[in-house]
C-alpha cells in the first residue's frame, strides 16, 4: 500500500476557520510552496508527494543533499484523479486532516472512502481544541519539580478574575496556529487592545484558554504516534528553539544524546513518569478518535528555593505531525546537527 503525504502548514488556521471555502494567508501559502516537499523526508519507497509546485519541489528536496532518498513521486492535484484510476490501495497522510483540506481533495478526484467523515473531522478538532492540554496539565501538575497552571476561561469576566489573581499571564486562543492566538498580559500594564482581543476570541469561540507566564529556560517536547488500536506511545524528543513565537530549528541528535541533555535540568524519574502519565492520558483522551503522529511541547523553566530548574510538562497539545516529527526521521537516518527554516528554506546542517 502506498501513501500520498501532503504538507498543508496552514492546517491549524483552518481548524479555527472550520470552513470549505478557507484561504490560508500569504504567509501560510508561501510556506507551503517553498516546503512543499516536506514529507519526503519521511516518506517510503512508492509514495507520493502531493504539493503545488512539482518543479519546485523537486529542486528544493535536491538542494538539501541528503544521503538517503526514498523513490518517491511528487504530484499534482491535477494528477490524482490519474493516479486513483489506476491504483486502489491508496491511503493519504496530510500533516493535518480538516474540512477545507478534505473539501480540496474531493473536488481533485479522491474517492469519499478515502478520506475522512465529518464525525472523524469533527473529533480531531475537537481535540485540537486547546482544552485539551489544560486537562493534561491538570493531570500533571502535582508532581515535586513540576510547575504551571492553566484554566479554559468560557466568559470575559472569568478571564479578567485570572489576570487579577495571577497577575501575569498567557492568554491563548483555543484554536490558532504557533505563534498566532497568544498574548502576554501583566495586570498592571494590560492594554485596552489586549482585553478586546481577548473579548473577541470568546465571542467567535466561546472561551479563551489563561495560563501562568513561566520564566522559559528552554523550549523542547516529546513526541507521539496514535495508534489505530488507540494506544499512544512516545517516539522521541523534539529540542527545538522559537523567535518571538515562531519555530525557528530543532536539534538532531541521538535521542541517548537528547535524553543526556534533557537530564542536566530535569530528574530522570521525573521525566520518564511524566511520559507514563501523558501515555496513559492520552490513550484514554484520544481512544481511537485520532490516528497519527502528534507532540506535546514542554518547557524548562527557572527553578525555586528548591529546585534549580522545574519542569513545564504540557504548553501545547498539536494534534498533528510537528516539526519534531520531521527531525526524527532526519535524526533516525543519522543525521546530526541543526535543521532550520530560514528564509522559508529548510536548511539541515551537520
Amino acid at each position: 500500500m502506498n501513501t500520498i503525504h501532503i504538507f498543508n502548514p496552514e492546517h491549524d488556521l483552518a481548524l479555527a476557520a472550520n470552513i470549505a471555502n478557507f484561504t490560508a494567508p500569504h504567509a501560510g501559502r508561501q510556506l507551503r510552496a517553498d516546503l512543499g516537499y516536506l514529507p519526503a523526508l519521511w516518506a517510503k519507497n512508492g509514495d507520493y508527494v502531493l504539493v503545488d509546485d512539482k518543479d519546485a519541489a523537486y529542486n528544493g528536496y535536491r538542494k538539501l543533499k541528503l544521503n538517503y532518498r526514498p523513490d518517491i513521486t511528487f504530484v499534482s492535484y491535477d494528477d490524482l484523479k490519474g493516479l486513483f484510476a489506476g491504483k486502489h490501495e491508496i491511503v493519504i497522510k496530510p500533516w493535518g486532516w480538516n474540512v477545507s483540506l478534505k473539501d480540496k481533495l474531493r473536488r481533485a478526484g479522491v474517492p469519499e472512502d478515502l478520506l475522512p467523515t465529518k464525525v472523524q473531522l469533527d473529533n480531531i478538532r475537537d481535540l485540537s481544541n486547546r482544552r485539551l492540554a489544560v486537562k493534561l496539565l491538570d493531570t500533571l501538575k502535582n508532581h515535586d519539580g513540576v510547575t504551571g497552571f492553566s484554566r479554559e476561561c468560557e466568559s470575559y469576566e472569568e478571564f479578567l478574575i485570572f489576570l487579577d489573581q495571577n497577575k501575569d499571564a498567557v492568554a491563548k486562543a483555543p484554536w490558532s496556529s504557533s505563534g498566532r492566538g497568544v498574548r502576554y498580559m501583566q495586570r498592571e500594564t494590560v492594554d485596552t487592545n489586549a482585553l478586546q482581543w481577548v473579548s473577541n476570541t470568546i465571542q467567535r469561540q466561546y472561551s479563551i484558554i489563561a495560563e501562568t507566564r513561566c520564566h522559559k529556560v528552554h523550549d523542547f517536547a516529546v513526541e507521539f504516534i496514535a495508534e489505530p488500536d488507540g494506544s499512544v506511545h512516545a517516539c522521541g524528543l523534539s529540542l527545538f528553539t522559537t523567535e518571538r513565537g515562531t519555530y525557528t530549528g530543532n536539534r538532531l541528535a541521538t535521542e541517548e544524546e537528547k535524553t543526556e541533555w534533557l537530564f542536566r535540568y530535569i530528574n530522570k524519574e521525573l521525566f520518564e513518569g511524566i511520559v507514563s502519565e501523558i501515555e496513559a492520558f492520552l490513550s484514554e483522551a484520544i481512544g481511537r478518535k485520532y490516528t497519527g503522529p502528534l507532540g506535546v511541547d514542554m518547557m524548562i523553566v527557572a527553578g525555586d528555593e528548591k529546585h534549580a530548574f522545574l519542569l513545564n510538562p504540557c504548553i501545547e497539545i498539536n494534534m498533528r505531525c510537528t516539526m519534531g516529527h520531521v527531525a526524527l526521521a532526519l535524526s533516525n537516518k543519522g543525521h546530526k546537527g541543526t535543521m532550520k527554516i530560514e528564509n522559508g528554506k529548510l536548511k539541515v546542517e551537520n
